[in-house]
């Protein structure tokens, strides 16, 4: 006699979810759970007219699943980058270059650089377009919520209007309100650093001779051993140029809090003053010059309860220095998609969105922390692993290599196996 099959998932059924929040993560896991088969839809406390400009790096472990997921990754007008450069601070002098080589071949997607402006643009018309798998999702502007209960998947919105959903994902942030409500006080404490972010055209470094800025098609690093550290790498086709530029938080005493607080260029340009004269000509004629006070999270606890999970900021903020915020919520969405997908949802929304904080609590973590380390050691950095690999050390190929979707059959698979021994 054959072997018994497998036991399988039986009981799928269409949600009615709700998200939370549409930036990038709320977004993404829009679109993974309309292309699972589900209703959504998104709520949204602003009316997008504050939508701010900085480049965005998506390694292959993020977008492979954009395109997976149909997202017109051209039209969101991205570079595609070929490598990390490491600049002397005050000459600009090339000190180390990091290749990415077969990085395609290798993990399946390239690594790509966009405009968060474009990004969002694209996703926000992909999830609700006619086109594709899927019903198209609703997006509501300016309900801000207040609460939800978990037990029951009501939000309560300050205008006073509650729905009631069949599960609940809170995108909703750094400052979710959604976190509070679900019992979780974060443990945060101040970064010592702060980080400048600007932007500068193509068109404008030509002007200035600065046009090798524009077309390395790399991320490129003075600093960053210690708070000060610049990046420096292009999107939008090539037409602009976004720097983020770190430095010591006792700088200017800097007690305000946000991501987009209004800064000058000699304000920019006077925080690093034996940087390498080209990029201080660069922020002496940069746009969109914003200030942004950095924070460290303790792990939270837990994510899910009863019909809702965090996601993204929501759950797991992190400092930007590994450039794995925006794939770790691209990661969440994708795991809450494959779960919640016919063959491997069962019908059990609260089990399944356990499963979720099982596979997605563990990994994000570890990044989280990693992207501590780096915030004041290069060498911490994923890309600048080869020769530098130490017990316990975030790797490319860990970020990279990792199969996801083998991740939840497997755990999907264990809880099946449970239930019918």
């Amino acid at each position: 006699m054959g072997s018994m099959p497998e036991p399988t998932r039986s009981g799928y059924r269409q949600l009615d979810i709700a998200i939370i929040g549409s930036g990038l993560g709320g977004l993404s896991a829009a679109l993974a759970l309309r292309r699972a088969g589900h209703n959504v839809t998104l709520y949204e406390r602003y009316d997008f007219a504050g939508e701010v400009g900085a480049s965005l790096s998506v390694a292959s472990n993020g977008s492979r699943w954009l395109l997976k997921w149909g997202l017109d990754v051209k039209a969101v007008k991205p570079v595609i980058l070929r490598n990390l450069i490491m600049h002397e601070w005050e000459t600009g002098a090339v000190k180390k270059e990091y290749g990415l080589g077969d990085y395609k071949a290798r993990f399946g997607s390239e690594y790509y650089n966009f405009h968060r402006i474009d990004m969002h643009q694209v996703l926000l018309r992909t999830v609700q377009q006619a086109k594709g798998i899927g019903s198209p999702c609703r997006v509501l502007t300016k309900r801000k919520a207040l609460g939800v209960n978990a037990k029951t998947g009501t939000i309560k919105f300050e205008n006073g209007v509650t729905v009631t959903h069949d599960a609940i994902i809170a995108a909703d942030g750094i400052r979710s309100q959604t976190r509070h409500s679900i019992g979780i006080e974060p443990k945060v404490e101040p970064s010592t650093s702060c980080c400048y972010r600007c932007i500068i055209s193509a068109d404008k470094l030509r002007e200035l001779d600065l046009s090798e800025f524009i077309t390395n098609d790399a991320i490129e690093f003075w600093g960053g051993f210690g708070i000060d550290k610049i990046v420096l790498s292009g999107c939008h086709n090539n037409e602009v140029v976004s720097c983020y530029c770190f430095y010591p938080a006792a700088h200017n005493g800097l007690d305000k809090d946000g991501w987009n607080i209004g800064a000058t260029p000699d304000e920019l340009c006077d925080t690093f003053p034996n940087l390498d004269p080209r990029v201080r000509k660069l922020f002496k004629n940069a746009d969109d010059i914003k200030m942004w006070r950095l924070y460290i999270h303790e792990e939270y606890p837990y994510w899910v309860k009863n019909r809702v999970a965090l996601l993204g900021d929501a759950a797991h903020p992190m400092l930007p220095d590994q450039s794995q915020g925006f794939c770790m919520a691209i990661e969440d969405a994708a795991v809450l998609g494959e779960l919640f997908k016919e063959g491997n949802f069962d019908g059990d929304v609260e089990q399944t969105l356990r499963y979720y904080e099982e596979i997605r609590k563990p990994r994000a973590t570890r990044v989280q922390y990693a992207s501590a380390k780096a915030r004041t050691n290069l060498d911490e950095r994923i890309g600048w692993s080869t020769g530098l690999e130490r017990p316990g050390k975030l790797t490319i190929e860990e970020i990279c290599e990792y199969d996801l979707a083998g991740h939840v059959s497997s755990v999907v698979g264990s809880g099946v196996k449970q239930l019918s021994d």
